[in-house]
């Protein structure tokens, strides 16, 4: 593509995404020239100062637009049918071999421009992250924060999971040094800890099979946990399985440290509800949910699941999790008139997509994606810009640099995924012809050791969307 190409679609997506989400994105527009502002990338030179008139000032002036080469001719509407030959010719790929599966709906109008075998629901891996983070924003508004507390009576601390898995050591010692100073006012300098994480009934997920804490895939869901439970730091690496007592063990030592003495062993129960309490908050949900997609983050997924279910008053169990999810997605797709034989075999069993069991259609991603981009439910704008940019954030980083897909760089947004025989990519791009759409692309039925030879040819599937021959 052509760099003007691009710094046309670059140009009309950061004026749509500014003019839709004006102070959070300004930013992008900013960044790209779209309008002027504190970083717009072509400096404006001071004009120098007026000096005498010239002789051809007074002679007959040309307009602006005489003066301007003649502007070229807007890309040509994008045939749907010459789309959706292109995507589905990577079908015949080796690797392929015939199972794929997408989905491609314009933004604005609702239509389904390309598909192929778009009704079949299929293990859709990380990309289930995308209805999670959507049934989390139809519940909350995004600015809630998760809140610990600690209250002291009597010489008990009781530390209270209020569903922060994302607690840093920094804020667990800020929470443990207000609460000893509470302690210290009460005049108790001998206390004993107790754990309270009713918050979340939590745990791990049946449905996870082998993809679950012993292979250092995600942290059981609790009502607290350090570092999101993460042994290592690392975001596959050793997991706890007892997340919110291995916090409420490091509050104690932290309690310790602040110049209490800790006695006996840490028993659960539930707070007291007078009890003078101190607390630490999360960042707001919007940025956990950002977060989550931008490195697909199993832990924080599973999370926002169990708030679903939270939000909706159902069991805060990793089934009642999935079922919460479940429900808010066929509740939406009802509201945007997705075809229920699109629905009839769609299953969730988790938050993340770690499950083998769940079963999406593409034509629901892409639905769904579609009316993120269209403008019309701000609560679901978030995810438009939350997910990966190909070749340059998040899981995309390293994706679309083999010949044929580079001139998708930059342009195609999606979240991915992958799960034992299946590759797959939704989100969100424009055409070349300046429309906005949603999609889904899944290969499946591929030998585990040909993973990469079918992420690329997931690569080249989306990249055919933005070419513009």
């Amino acid at each position: 593509m052509a760099s003007s190409a691009r710094e046309r679609i670059w140009r009309t997506a950061a004026i749509v995404m500014c003019a839709a989400v004006p102070a959070s994105f300004y930013l992008l527009g900013d960044l790209t020239d779209a309008f002027p502002g504190v970083l717009t990338v072509r400096t404006e030179q001071e004009a120098p100062a007026a000096g005498p008139r010239a002789v051809s000032e007074d002679w007959e002036r040309l307009e602006a637009q005489d003066l301007l080469p003649a502007p070229t001719s807007p890309a040509p509407e994008v045939d749907p049918a010459d789309l959706e030959r292109r995507m589905a010719a990577h079908a015949e790929l080796p690797v392929v071999e015939g199972g794929l599966a997408f989905s491609v709906v314009d933004a604005g109008t609702g239509q389904i421009l390309a598909s192929r075998d778009p009704d079949t629901a299929l293990v859709p891996a990380s990309t289930l992250k995308l209805l999670t983070a959507a049934a989390v924003l139809r519940e909350y508004s995004g600015d809630e924060v998760l809140r610990t507390r600690a209250s002291v009576e009597d010489g008990v601390i009781t530390l209270i999971g209020g569903g922060d898995m994302t607690l840093t050591e920094e804020r667990l010692r800020t929470l443990a040094t207000e609460a000893a100073s509470l302690a210290t006012e009460q005049g108790a300098d001998e206390v004993t800890v107790a754990l309270d994480d009713t918050f979340l009934v939590g745990g791990s997920n049946e449905a996870w099979g082998n993809n679950g804490p012993a292979g250092g895939w995600v942290t059981p869901t609790a009502s607290l946990a350090l570092d999101e439970g993460w042994l290592d730091e690392e975001l596959y690496g050793p997991k706890s399985t007892t997340p919110a007592r291995d916090a409420a063990e490091r509050f104690a030592e932290l309690l310790g440290e602040a110049g209490l003495t800790v006695t006996g062993k840490i028993a659960a129960a539930e707070a007291p509800q007078e009890a003078p309490t101190v607390e630490v908050t999360s960042a707001p949900l919007e940025e956990i949910v950002r977060h989550t997609l931008l490195i697909s983050d199993n832990t924080t997924a599973e999370l926002l699941a169990h708030l679903v279910a939270h939000a909706r008053g159902e069991d805060t169990t990793p089934a009642g999790a999935a079922a919460a999810v479940e429900a808010e997605i066929r509740e939406l797709a009802a509201e945007i008139g997705v075809p229920e034989d699109a629905l009839e075999t769609l299953e969730i069993h988790d938050g993340s997509g770690l499950s083998r069991q769940n079963r999406v259609p593409p034509a629901l991603l892409s639905a769904v994606l579609a009316e993120v981009a269209s403008g019309e439910v701000p609560t679901l704008e978030q995810i438009l810009f939350d997910v990966p940019i190909a070749g340059l954030s998040g899981t995309l980083a390293d994706r679309f640099d083999a010949a044929g897909t580079e001139d998708a760089t930059g342009l195609v947004r999606g979240k991915t995924g992958y799960l034992g025989g299946a590759a797959t990519l939704a989100g969100v791009t424009v055409l070349p012809d300046g429309r906005t759409v949603g999609y889904a692309i899944a290969v499946h039925g591929f030998d585990g050791v040909d993973a990469p030879a079918a992420r690329a040819a997931v690569d080249a599937v989306a990249a055919e969307m933005v070419q513009e021959d």
